[in-house]
């Protein structure tokens, strides 16, 4: 059936070069098409639920909002796990579903599980509504709106940042393609706030109710249907919507003997910030953050462009006096990742044509072959359109790996047909270049087929991964398959028409090249034919040494990919307030601009509205770097990291600083809700006995080598004042609990009661205490309340006024509290780190019943991706045996070429060992790419082995004459492979240490399986065919 396929390919050229003109058009067209990102998207398939309740304590989130909510979700089909915050003001709860859930069916799940628990959540407490649909790496655009220099906090306030950014950047930037939302951080909300004295206010008659009470009476449009006037219609309109300060205070509460009191008499109406529970400061100034947030599934960088388009034209209608700065975006890193791989494929096509020259030693087969490269790239690209991925990274690190393998087939049948020809040249005979092709395509089709099988084949366990490293390899799994499938169909139809109509007959001449390396192989082939034993022995003895080996290698998930920019994390104690924290990140500012590397740093604290989980004890703050080329200090991005820290140490002693970088941080949160490499979860029901226990194992994990960053998140100590209310007293008085709790609530909280509708804009309004009795707990205790008798009571005497030490959050997984301690690993492999960590914790701490520890963190993904693996690939080398067994019908020659398999080990390993690197998913991949190429060699040279048996050859004849002949494609395909990773091996692109541990391997590996392949396997055959040879002449008589 091949053989037909090249005949016809040879019958109709002109169409077949037709075919792939068009495949070569489409393949552009798919290219300009396809998504570029700089990571392929791991989001798991996930729903987040936010309850805003705003001064709730974190204890009563979890028991009123957080505990409902999750109760709902956890009987959703398809659901893997449930993680829940619960912190002052906000019920963070969070459905994982299965990776081939549909995003969009389960947020209507989620929906409607929504519908019935908002009926149940007790009434004023918030209600939960669904998070952005936006993938956790969806933060693609960061832009700061602040004042110009020179311009004062007088002239453009915060409450100005926040409104612009709010009500006009924010609405017109959410209109761009692609963009699922834009959040607003920092700066203040504006809100119209009714400051009460409660002493005017009881002199009066009135309570604080009456105030909450006239607000949304005195506020309010109504239609009063139509009315005929004559023989026309009106509309009639009620207006009564408040517009100003002036209008809330001119709110009439009651008439005393014909006199109005009005709102303004009983306190006074100003415009105020609302409460806020995070900031932003760039370089150490307030600013209001924006982020624009890309929909799953859109390209980032076509997300990027029109989000900037948008900007430049909305930043010209500001006010004078404030700017838009843009701070962070994702088309930077895509660009310098997407031109680490791109250029590691272009140096690489370049190298393979100088290897393809110097070994044919003619330019003409040389160009046949490179043909390949482009369009088994471009076919690649029309599978990664028709399948919808990205070309990022991992995607493009497929077609690097790929570039050896790409033109091996083409190699083997370019390099026979110019054999054939040659030969029949001289011979005398006239030469047909058609019928030479497909002469030399008969005699290696079927090899070349089963090996580009085989290489895809060997590629299947990554199809098998799940969760973040199915996400991460799948992709490069496809490209290969895409790569080396469409290398296959050029090999047996446009290669074959290409060699026919370009090669030209020649006397073959073994180039200076081949000439040389044939010199020094054949002495070597004949002294281990004659030494068979000691070839085998070496050989086994090498490999039972690189195994050795293994137990030495650490090992790893993944590599860090270096992003070029720095993300701290900087955590204060509980107690911390908003204002402390902003002055903390001043000061790390001010230290920062020691460092000439450091473009900007942009300081987030607390959280946003939406999407963070964190206290104002905690703040994230992204440095941004100058390019390194322009760095004069000498340092490496690793030294700056270890300078930066031990300055944070030193000026801002009291906080636990630790750095990452932004993707990466992204991602480990994404994967276990935990923003480190490394997490021990600790599980249990009591808060008091979590906080005792992961106390208890803190210092034994300091006491590891290896740990770095070693945080356990402080949760007791949030200082609560509680107000408990006195029922005796509250009957005596003849008051209700209400009475109490309204004025914790609107007179302390300023929870708002109306809105102020400005246009488009809304502003709430809020009825609150003023300044001067929210000081200290004693002027709480003193506030005043009216007594059914109308007599003033102070709060003290109908209420408990103590204060407390709280959680600052309950956290929740698999609805079970836990406790996280957190931890990244430097200078040591994370495997043997969590073993001996284990063992220390198992020995040293007494769990009581009821609370048990686990792993998480890129650990657990580690140890998934190894479980499916071990399963995955003893099957595939069954597959690959019945393959082999199909392509020579005989268990000996499959038994022999898999036999190669294990020595191709020997390279990787040790070249791993020999450049310090751990043994990462990255390299597992690279051991995957390098038995692939050992079985494409082993296959073509037993087949043409056998062919020369086939023609009367004697076993010894066979294996000099065949091995003298395969030498060239050998080495040559070898060679392309291992020269076509060079440029990953040495490049220090962003992105390059993702990629190193797999050239690292492949280059490693294909360098002693060569070797063997040439001396190892003829030696093997020999011995084989020898054995055989004499059982048959044994039983005949």
């Amino acid at each position: 059936m091949l053989n037909r396929l090249v005949e016809l390919s040879l019958r109709y050229k002109f169409l077949v070069l037709i075919v792939f003109g068009v495949i070569a058009f489409l393949g552009a067209q798919a290219v300009r098409n396809v998504p570029i990102d700089a990571f392929p998207d791991v989001t798991p398939a996930q729903v987040n639920i936010y309850t805003e309740s705003p001064g709730l304590a974190a204890e009563d989130v979890e028991q009123l909002l957080t505990f409902p909510v999750e109760s709902a979700m956890a009987g959703l089909p398809k659901v893997q796990e449930i993680r829940s915050v619960s912190l002052f003001g906000l019920s963070y709860v969070s459905v994982y579903f299965e990776d081939d859930m549909d995003t969009y069916f389960a947020r209507q799940l989620v929906n409607e599980r929504l519908q019935e628990v908002g009926d149940r959540l007790p009434e004023g407490y918030g209600k939960p509504s669904m998070g952005p649909n936006s993938s956790g790496l969806g933060q693609v655009f960061w832009y700061t709106v602040e004042r110009a220099p020179g311009v004062s906090k007088d002239e453009i306030t915060d409450m100005d940042l926040r409104t612009w950014q709010d009500w006009t950047l924010r609405l017109i930037l959410r209109t761009a393609p692609g963009v699922d939302d834009v959040t607003s951080w920092g700066g203040g909300e504006r809100e119209y706030q009714v400051r009460i004295d409660p002493q005017r206010l009881y002199a009066r008659g009135l309570s604080f109710a009456d105030v909450i009470n006239a607000l949304p009476a005195n506020n309010g449009q109504v239609g009063g249907n139509v009315m005929d006037v004559g023989r026309e219609q009106y509309l009639v309109r009620g207006l009564g919507l408040l517009t100003s300060a002036e209008d809330i205070g001119g709110i009439v509460l009651k008439a005393e003997d014909g006199v109005p009191v009005y709102i303004r008499d009983i306190g006074r109406v100003i415009e105020s910030p609302a409460p806020r529970f995070g900031a932003v400061t760039r370089d150490g100034e307030e600013v209001v953050l924006g982020m624009a947030l890309s929909r799953i599934g859109e390209n980032a960088k076509d997300v990027v462009e029109a989000v900037k388009t948008k900007l430049a034209a909305v930043s010209g209608a500001l006010p004078e006096g404030m700017i838009v700065k843009p701070v962070y975006e994702r088309t930077d890193l895509v660009n310098k990742a997407v031109g680490t791989a791109t250029k590691a494929l272009i140096e690489g096509s370049i190298l393979v044509a100088v290897v393809l020259f110097l070994f044919l030693g003619e330019l003409r087969s040389a160009l046949v072959v490179i043909v390949t490269l482009p369009l088994a790239m471009l076919i690649a690209f029309i599978g990664m359109g028709q399948f919808g991925l990205s070309a990022n990274l991992m995607s493009l690190a497929g077609l690097a790996i790929g570039i050896g393998m790409m033109v091996d087939g083409s190699v083997v049948m370019v390099e026979n047909a110019f054999r054939i020809m040659a030969e029949r040249k001289a011979h005398g005979e006239t030469v047909d270049r058609t019928s030479a092709v497909l002469a030399a395509a008969r005699e290696v089709a079927n090899p070349v087929s089963f090996a580009i099988l085989i290489i895809i084949v060997v590629f299947l366990p990554l199809f098998s991964l799940e969760g973040l490293e199915g996400k991460l390899f799948k992709p490069m799994a496809f490209n290969i398959a895409f790569a080396m499938g469409g290398s296959l169909l050029l090999s047996l139809t446009l290669i074959p028409v290409l060699a026919s109509m370009i090669l030209k007959p020649k006397e073959e001449k073994d180039t200076w090249l081949v000439a040389q390396l044939k010199r020094g192989y054949q002495p070597m082939l004949a002294k281990a034919l004659a030494r068979k034993g000691v070839v085998v022995v070496s050989a086994v003895i090498a490999l039972i040494g690189s195994l050795a080996l293994f137990p030495f290698l650490g090992k790893e998930f993944m590599p860090q990919l270096q992003e070029g920019s720095i993300m701290w994390r900087v955590t204060g104690i509980p107690s911390t307030s908003l204002d402390e924290s902003i002055q903390t990140s001043k000061t790390i500012a001010d230290a920062f601009k020691k460092f000439p590397e450091v473009e900007t740093t942009l300081a987030m604290i607390g959280r946003a509205e939406k999407g963070e989980t964190a206290d104002v004890n905690y703040m994230e703050i992204y440095t941004a770097l100058t390019p390194e080329k322009q760095w004069k200090s000498g340092r490496t991005i690793k030294q700056l990291e270890v300078d930066m820290q031990e300055t944070l140490e030193k000026v801002v002693p009291n906080v636990v600083p630790g750095y990452t970088q932004p993707i990466q941080m992204r991602v480990e949160e994404l994967i276990s809700g935990v923003r480190a490499t490394l997490a021990l979860k600790l599980y249990g029901e009591d808060l008091n006995e979590l906080d005792r226990i992961s106390a208890e194992i803190k210092p034994i994990l300091a006491g590891i080598a290896g740990v770095a960053d070693l945080s356990l998140e402080a949760n007791v100590g949030k200082p609560q004042i509680r107000i408990e209310v006195d029922r005796e007293e509250l009957a005596r008085h003849g008051m209700n609990a209400e009475d109490v709790l309204t004025i914790v609530r609107n007179g302390l909280g300023g929870e708002p009661v109306s809105v102020l509708l400005d246009g488009v804009k809304r502003f709430d309004i809020a009825v609150r205490l003023d300044d001067d009795v929210r000081t200290s707990v004693e002027s709480l205790r003193r506030i005043p309340l009216k007594a059914a008798s109308g007599a003033l009571v102070p709060l003290s005497e109908v209420a408990n006024v103590t204060v407390a030490e709280g959680y600052s959050f309950v956290r929740r997984e698999q609805l079970q509290r836990y406790a996280v301690i957190q931890m990244d690993v430097r200078g040591r492999d994370v495997d043997g780190f969590v073993k001996e960590a284990g063992a220390a914790i198992a020995a040293q701490v007494k769990l009581p019943p009821g609370y048990w520890v686990e792993w998480g963190g890129a650990f657990a993904n580690q140890q998934r991706a190894l479980a499916k693996l071990s399963l995955i690939v003893p099957i595939t080398i069954f597959f690959i045996f019945v393959l082999l067994y199909t392509a020579f019908n005989s268990i000996k020659f499959a038994a022999l070429i898999l036999a190669n398999v294990p020595f191709a080990t020997i390279g990787g390993l040790l070249a791993l060992f020999l450049t310090g690197q751990y043994l990462s998913v990255p390299s597992a991949i690279g051991f995957i790419a390098v038995f692939g190429v050992a079985m494409l060699n082993g296959i073509v040279l037993v087949t043409f082995l056998n062919e020369q048996r086939e023609r009367g050859l004697s076993v010894r004849e066979a294996v000099v004459q065949g091995t003298a002949l395969r030498l060239r494609p050998v080495l040559m395909t070898a060679s392309v492979a291992i020269l076509g990773l060079v440029p990953m091996l040495v490049s220090s692109g962003v992105g390059a240490e993702t990629q190193r541990p797999l050239a690292t391997v492949v280059v490693g590996g294909l360098i002693s399986s060569t070797f063997l392949t040439l001396i190892l396997l003829p030696v093997l055959y020999e011995w084989l065919e020898t054995r055989a040879e004499r059982r048959t002449q044994e039983k005949s008589p």
